[in-house]
Formats: structure tokens, sequence, C-alpha cells
């Protein structure tokens, strides 16, 4: 049988290459953290599973929690300060002074306009929803750019209040 192409194979360098493995780390790679916090109690001997656990932490959030009995008790560090409305603040000074872009607020208001809340029929109106946004997606525009105050908005709805308000009610 004749094997095809094997000498241009073999000047071109494809056959017996030899990957050396990285074994700087013999178990596992340390993690890096920024929290001095979670510095100060990880243990680099220790495997992560241990760790989040003397964290008080779970590891495989699939399992079932378990209690701990008041002899084997952990000290649960609080991490994060989690505001009481558990909406967490925009990040950026554009995201807190514009919430909804500029092209999403004029991609949205002819599909109230001619839809109303009926988000099924907007994404089904192949004419404005040139995107082909889902029912879900333009559901969510909608009630961004409802939730707008008049500062944020930068489309004019002088015009079209009382739909706004219509849609916003139902």
């Amino acid at each position: 049988m004749v094997k095809h192409g094997t000498q241009k194979k073999r000047r071109a360098g494809r056959t017996g290459k030899i990957k050396i493995k990285n074994r700087s780390f013999s178990k596992f790679k340390p993690p890096i953290f920024a929290d001095e916090k979670v510095k100060a109690v990880w243990n680099k001997t220790k495997s992560p599973t241990a760790n989040m656990a003397a964290l008080g932490l779970q590891s495989d959030v699939n399992k079932p929690h378990i209690t701990a009995s008041a002899s084997n008790s952990k000290k649960v560090i609080e991490l994060f300060d989690i505001p009481e409305s558990g909406i967490i603040p925009a990040k950026t000074y554009s995201q807190i002074l514009l919430p909804m872009s500029v092209n999403d607020q004029k991609y949205i208001l002819p599909l109230l306009e001619e839809h109303g809340s009926n988000y099924k029929a907007m994404e089904r109106d192949i004419k404005i929803n040139k995107m082909q946004y889902t029912e879900t997606k333009l559901s969510n525009m909608a009630q961004k750019f409802l939730s707008l105050t008049n500062e944020q908005r930068v489309v004019d709805v002088s015009w079209c209040l009382e739909t706004t308000a219509r849609i916003w009610n139902e």
C-alpha cells in the first residue's frame, strides 16, 4: 500500500513533536487574591475545597447545604457589602447618567408606538424590529426604557406620553 504524503509530512516537521508540560505547580495552580481577608485565611497546602470550607463557603453548589453543629461551627467572613435593595449600582459614570443607550432608545420607541405592550407582535415585526430581537429582549428593553426619567431619555417622547403611561399601567 502507498503511504500518501509521508515524505512531505516528515520534511514539514509534523511528526515527532514533543510537548513539554508545565510542572511548576505539582498539585494545582495557587490562586491570586485581591481581598486581604481571603488571602490571610487561605492555606496553600490545602485543597481549594478545604480552603473554601474554612471560609464558610461551599465549593460544590449542587450539594445540599448541611448545617453545622455547635461544636463544629466555622467562622464565616463577610466578603462583600451588598446594599439592602439587592441592586448593585452601575459602575461607570456614563451608566449612571444614561442607563440605556441612545440607539436602544431610538430602537424601542417605534416598536412601543406600533405594538404597545404586545412583545410577541414586536418580535414578529421584521420592518421595525430589524435586529430580530426576541420577545424577552424586547420586553427587557421596554421595561428599561419606561423606567427612565425624563432627564435620562434622549428620544423626544413628549408627544406620546399618554401611550407610554398606558403601556406602563398594563
